[in-house]
């Protein structure tokens, strides 16, 4: 780009001979003698801007297909990166663990110079920890939007708002509010890596798909049905109801399958039918 923009490009061949031949044309006028070196110098000037134009345009290909393989290379290289970041964010935050079991409840630098001693050191150390964590940070964004397209960059923009991608299963009214604040602004203190190291679950999206499936786990319900969040309506165990006993008139008999076998004993009654209902007529 920078052997581009140096180069001097030079005028159209076509322009530059015609040039030539308008000079030529009007010292005619002038003097009433014609050049008869016309034809080499119109030539000279064509061959010139012609090599010009050849090497301007050399440098703009050569420059445009740089630059798509350094996009093919980033994105294959993309995945690596972020997979390298979460390593060294591993290390920072084990560090920084360690670090803040010796702070004995300072919270900021005065408190920290109060104190004086291994607090004092823990704090330095937290202090020098917390740039290499903000570079991490940085570049991890940068990663993401170098190979998410334009409408995921928005979703990106919105994402980085809204304090993800750097606490696994994050949700803002479950944090205290400095640790929402450090998220959602990229302000990042002490006090907040000393609570991202204890708390576990800080993490680099190993892609752009592992980011997009956490902030969905996280803000979105499982599953719907067309009225809206799906509701549970698993079936309910109840006791089934002792059936009531069987009513026998004076008419009834035992049913009898086999009639090679002794016939059953008469039942029992224990209920009488009750009177018909009379007909309705409808004229």
């Amino acid at each position: 780009m920078k052997l581009r923009r140096a180069f001097k490009r030079s005028a159209d061949p076509e322009r530059a001979r015609r040039e030539v031949i308008d000079e030529a044309i009007g010292s005619f006028r002038e003097t009433g003698e014609w050049p008869a070196d016309l034809g080499k110098r119109a030539a000279k000037a064509y061959l010139e801007a012609l090599e010009g134009e050849s090497e301007y345009r050399a440098l703009s290909e050569a420059e445009q297909r740089l630059r798509y393989e350094k996009e093919d290379i980033r994105d294959i290289c993309a995945d690596d990166a972020l997979s390298y970041l979460g390593g060294r964010l591993a290390d920072v935050l084990s560090e920084a663990k360690t670090a803040g079991a010796a702070l004995d409840g300072v919270r900021n630098a005065d408190e920290a110079i109060q104190a004086g001693g291994d607090a004092l050191d823990s704090f330095r150390a937290l202090t020098a920890l917390l740039k290499d964590f903000e570079n991490i940070r940085s570049a991890q964004w940068d990663i993401l939007r170098a190979v998410a397209d334009e409408d995921t960059r928005a979703k990106l923009r919105l994402w980085k708002s809204q304090g993800h991608g750097e606490v696994m299963g994050f949700r803002p009214d479950e944090v205290p509010p400095f640790v929402l604040d450090a998220t959602q602004t990229q302000r990042y203190t002490v006090a907040y890596l000393v609570w991202l190291a204890n708390v576990g679950t800080g993490y680099v999206p190993a892609s752009l798909g592992e980011l997009e499936a956490d902030v969905m786990a996280t803000n979105e319900p499982t599953a719907y049905d067309d009225g809206g969040r799906l509701v549970d309506i698993s079936p309910i165990a109840v006791p089934i109801p002792t059936p009531p006993a069987a009513e026998t008139y004076s008419h009834s008999r035992a049913a009898q399958l086999d009639y090679s076998a002794p016939t059953p004993p008469p039942i029992k009654p224990n209920a009488t039918p009750g009177d018909p209902t009379p007909p309705t007529y409808i004229y």
